[in-house]
């Protein structure tokens, strides 16, 4: 075999075999950019975890209660490790953030309406259809500090499993506002 054609063939696999690697998306705006792994979660707020509860929500740069959510609107979860009977707080820090996880959540459906003990099953939310889900990311965070705090988990849009998609950069950034910053 010739030595041009060797270079040939040698190129030819370099080429494939680099062009199945994933390239990172730099671009922030993108539908395919995610908070990179050493990124840097930057807490400007107390919070203030009930007690029973190891999660609290912020949407559009409040906290919220989980029964006030708009699940139509990104949102994020501050969550805990530990499940105590006195409430719980995380003191503004800087979190490193060691761990990026992609997942989905389905939302549950609403129960049947019942009135006047008539059983009006048949208007139920659910028509067995695709569910309805919130894709997610979970940004696994770590500090010395604080060695409780486990992450923060940002929900997209609630929408029909095909619709669905994981938040934005700038959404996640929305749903945080003032409370939390991710440094890139």
């Amino acid at each position: 075999m010739s030595s041009l054609l060797k270079s040939i063939i040698a190129i030819v696999t370099l080429m494939l075999v680099t062009g199945c690697v994933q390239q990172s998306i730099r671009d922030r705006n993108s539908a395919f950019f995610q908070v990179p792994v050493g990124s840097i979660l930057v807490l400007h707020d107390t919070l203030e975890i009930k007690p029973g509860h190891t999660r609290l929500f912020v949407q559009r740069g409040v906290v919220t209660k989980h029964s006030d959510l708009d699940q139509y609107w990104p949102s994020c979860s501050f969550e805990v490790r530990d499940l105590k009977e006195t409430p719980q707080q995380i003191q503004p820090d800087s979190f490193s953030v060691v761990r990026v996880q992609q997942g989905e959540t389905e939302i549950v459906g609403l129960a049947p309406v019942q009135v006047a003990a008539l059983n009006l099953s048949r208007l139920a939310v659910w028509d067995g259809g695709n569910p309805l889900v919130s894709r997610l990311y979970h940004l696994w965070l770590t500090s010395d500090q604080q060695p409780n705090v486990m992450r923060v988990t940002c929900y997209g849009a609630m929408a029909g499993l095909p619709e669905a998609d994981l938040p934005l950069f700038m959404e996640i950034e929305a749903a945080l506002g003032p409370i939390a910053t991710i440094k890139l």
